[in-house]
């Protein structure tokens, strides 16, 4: 099976029709708001580091090397952070890039498979928005780096696999390696597993056996030496360098699938735990609000992968971009949704698909996917919308601007819905479908423009960090068992001068208190031990929703009210977010 070769990028109207239809739920995600738990602190002290280290071959977590990603997206970010100054959005401005690449990628991928402009863009756009996709792309993280490299492999997969012998085999399978080597500079090795499983699945399927033989799979692999071998050797001449490249390429990679002999700090079965089957149970939450669409593609595809044409090849290889990936996470020891973000460009491709086989064929059940989805993204917006009278109620808003914005957002949607049902009534999938999009788009930026300032507020770790190291700036500050959020928010910006107090290797149900007491008598009265508290502080949401709901029982303080409890320590200060942190500074009691 041999394909006309194509443009390498998507015609420029489909380009500009992917990024305009995607560029609002971008500017907002990654430019629009501060940096939020889980990990964006610490990403972003990492990629603060980087910026001011000499060498930038290991990344560097509060000046301690930072052992489970290589350091692409910290290097990009830290170029940012000096160009634009320090901060959330100049952290995350690589991000923007990434996403462009990944939805430009998606949406030549399904042109090179000869579907129309509408349906490559509704590929790009179903795999681009659906919301573990769009989290990996807004999110400061490597996984968005790795999805973009992910999407340029699959495409460079295809467009080898579909060459004619020679120069554009050996170009398409090149860009393969520049995706692969992309997603492993920015985290290890799913870089290569995403592509690799894709092509490998899709010849085993065809049979074509022959493709394994051939020189220009292989010739690429000069490529990915010539990019990740420079790393490799600058990370073999670091101090320690066997330990590191254990912890880089053993404990991260394989202690993630099952349980490795290592150190506390190391052993990653310990958190995140996977379970048989639960990517597939929450595929469906993955893909929202496009999967009954992908439901949808998937019956289609019953049909379309049996036949022995370079349809049916494009079919398969959609299939194989997204499955074998999900099967092999399921083994892992550990999960977490965002390990799943480059199975979706697959089942987007799947849609783009299908968007193009149904626009003269729909069925019965394609157009009840349609109608679904328009009825999803009218429940999305609802709940938005009671999401804002609740904030309204409860004092985190401005009544009237929250009334205008749940006003907006049901509206929105609504007058996209009925757009859409007039386009059904023309047997329209696609301008439907494009509606329905709009329509999405639309509440979620015009909600996110009242909510995510009020989100700021709880997720302002900076502003505590200043508030402790203020406090701190004339005592000697330990951190007693600190997560990386912790350790990073000190550090971001402020650097400030701290000691771990770490109980992971010691043992007894006394060993924090021996931990305090002794750091306690060695530096004296003007010794301070800072401890996160359990749960959240209260806030004006929860406190109004707990005049109707049942509430839980109030978390108490811990360890901190232990060690006070024991007259080990006393307290010095309090430190709470609303709906947010909770800290405690200790003092030695008198």
């Amino acid at each position: 099976m041999v394909t006309p070769p194509r443009s390498l990028a998507p015609a420029p109207s489909v380009s500009l029709l992917v990024v305009l239809a995607l560029a609002p739920l971008w500017l907002l995600g990654i430019l629009g708001r501060g940096l939020w738990t889980p990990d964006e602190p610490r990403e972003a002290d990492i990629a603060w580091r980087m910026s001011l280290q000499d060498d930038r071959a290991l990344p560097h977590l509060a000046g301690v090397p930072f052992l489970e990603k290589p350091p692409l997206s910290y290097w990009m970010s830290a170029a940012t952070l000096t160009l634009f100054g320090n901060s959330a959005a100049a952290a995350r401005a690589p991000n923007l890039l990434y996403a462009v690449i990944a939805a430009l990628s998606v949406a030549a991928l399904a042109l090179a498979m000869q579907a129309e402009v509408a349906a490559a863009v509704i590929a790009a756009v179903v795999a681009m928005s659906a919301l573990t996709a769009f989290r990996v792309s807004v999110w400061l993280a490597p996984d968005a780096c790795l999805l973009a490299g992910s999407a340029l492999a699959l495409l460079g997969a295809w467009r080898g696999y579909t060459a004619a012998p020679g120069g554009a085999k050996a170009a398409g399978y090149a860009l393969m390696h520049l995706g692969a080597a992309v997603g492993f500079m920015a985290k290890s090795a799913p870089g290569w597993l995403v592509p690799a499983l894709a092509l490998l699945a899709l010849i085993f399927w065809e049979r074509r056996w022959q493709e394994l033989r051939r020189w220009e799979l292989y010739a690429g692999f000069l490529l990915q030496a010539l990019i990740i071998g420079p790393w490799l050797l600058a990370v073999a001449r670091q101090p320690h360098a066997t330990e590191t490249l254990s912890a880089l390429f053993w404990h991260n990679l394989v202690g993630r699938f099952t349980r490795v002999a290592a150190p506390a700090a190391l052993d990653y079965t310990s958190g995140h735990h996977n379970s048989p089957g639960k990517y597939l149970r929450e595929l469906p939450l993955y893909l929202l609000p496009w999967t009954l669409l992908v439901a949808a593609a998937l019956v289609r595809a019953w049909r379309h992968t049996h036949r022995v044409t370079p349809a049916g090849a494009a079919w398969r290889f959609a299939l194989c971009a997204s499955v074998p990936f999900l099967v092999l996470l399921s083994f892992a020891a550990t999960a977490r949704d965002v390990y799943a973000a480059p199975a979706l460009l697959g089942f987007g491709l799947l849609v783009g698909l299908w968007a193009h086989d149904a626009r003269s064929s729909a069925s019965r059940i394609d157009w009840l996917a349609v109608r679904g989805s328009g009825w999803l993204v009218a429940l999305i917006a609802w709940a938005l919308a009671g999401a804002l009278g609740v904030f309204a109620a409860a004092g985190a808003v401005p009544w009237a601007e929250s009334a205008v914005a749940a006003l907006a957002v049901v509206g929105s949607v609504h007058g996209a819905l009925l757009l859409a049902a007039r386009a059904g009534r023309t047997d329209d999938v696609q301008q439907s479908l494009g509606w329905i999009y709009s329509g999405y788009a639309a509440a979620l930026c015009v909600a996110a423009i009242v909510v995510l300032p009020v989100i700021d507020r709880w997720q302002d770790l900076p502003g505590l960090a200043c508030r402790i190291h203020a406090d701190t700036a004339h005592e000697r500050l330990a951190l007693l068992d600190p997560d990386e959020t912790t350790i990073a928010m000190l550090d971001f910006r402020l650097q400030t001068p701290f000691t771990i107090l770490s109980t992971a290797d010691a043992g007894g149900p006394g060993s924090k208190q021996q931990l305090v007491a002794d750091w306690f008598r060695d530096e004296g009265p003007a010794a301070r031990v800072l401890v996160l508290l359990p749960g959240h502080a209260p806030g004006n949401v929860t406190l109004w929703l707990g005049r109707f709901l049942p509430r839980a029982p109030a978390d108490g303080d811990g360890v901190a009210a232990a060690l006070i409890a024991s007259g080990t320590a006393v307290l010095v200060q309090r430190y709470e977010l609303p709906q947010g942190r909770r800290y405690a500074l200790l003092g030695p009691a008198p």
